[in-house]
């Protein structure tokens, strides 16, 4: 029996990013199939969260095309994009300290559901969006410190919340810049068991240094070098590529 091809959740054709006479992103493709992990790696410096801030919408691309589901994505604003589910959860969380979780979670849900989001307290009696925060807040494992302050949290719980701010916006794809950033080993656990979850909902793209969990996550990966598409291919094909030792992963596994 023939198995069918993976759904492409995303297509990038030739999207370059320039700053000046600086070449951030060039001529950038990738095919990106739904229902997986895809690893964005590379040296510091390759492009990495330039082209995840592309992807959001958080940057203009000065050329190239994106495609969500075969929907043109390139030329519309982030609101836009988080709309059509293409959302990004921040390398630096992105939380009001002041709020607590649950009153930040639904702050999110009210902007997946398109509503404004800078004053929560004109809606905070909104009952539908508390109870979808509620389930957010269950599925990253934040249910026993909904009614805390997002400022008493410890790390690990302000990424999940993070990640929860996503996913409150009903991603079809979730960019994740470096989940793990300044976790220890039990936390980076957590991140990595929570973020294989999502594969069963959503299509995840991942920035991520911490090659043990990449390896663990990804089902294919992408490198960066200078801005540019180095190779793309399976883990096992990736580890084995020889350019790629050269360029980032045997620097990467010597230290």
């Amino acid at each position: 029996m023939v198995r069918e091809p993976a759904a492409l959740a995303l297509v990038v054709k030739g999207l370059k990013k320039n700053y000046g006479g600086l070449a951030a992103t060039r001529d950038v493709d990738l095919e990106i199939a739904a229902g997986q992990v895809h690893a964005i790696i590379g040296p510091n410096g390759a492009g990495k969260t330039t082209l995840l801030s592309l992807l959001s919408g958080a940057l203009a691309a000065d050329a190239g095309e994106i495609h969500l589901f075969g929907q043109p994505m390139h030329g519309h604003a982030e609101q836009a994009r988080v709309a059509a589910g293409l959302v990004r959860s921040f390398q630096i969380t992105s939380v009001f300290d002041e709020l607590s979780v649950l009153e930040n979670l639904q702050v999110a849900v009210q902007r997946g559901q398109h509503r404004s989001y800078g004053f929560f307290h004109a809606s905070a009696g909104d009952r539908a969006a508390r109870e979808a925060a509620m389930t957010v807040a269950r599925r990253v494992g934040l249910e026993k410190v909904v009614h805390q302050l997002s400022s008493q949290l410890s790390h690990g719980a302000r990424r999940r919340l993070d990640v929860g701010l996503a996913i409150a916006c009903s991603p079809r794809v979730l960019l994740m810049d470096e989940p793990m950033a300044g976790m220890g080993h039990e936390e980076s656990g957590d991140m990595i068991a929570l973020i294989q979850s999502l594969k069963e909902e959503l299509t995840v793209v991942l920035v991520e240094h911490d090659m043990e969990a990449v390896f663990a996550l990804a089902d294919r990966m992408t490198v960066l070098v200078q801005g540019a598409v180095l190779a793309t291919g399976s883990v096992d094909e990736i580890r084995a590529n020889a350019e790629v030792k050269l360029a980032y992963l045997g620097e990467e596994e010597t230290q």
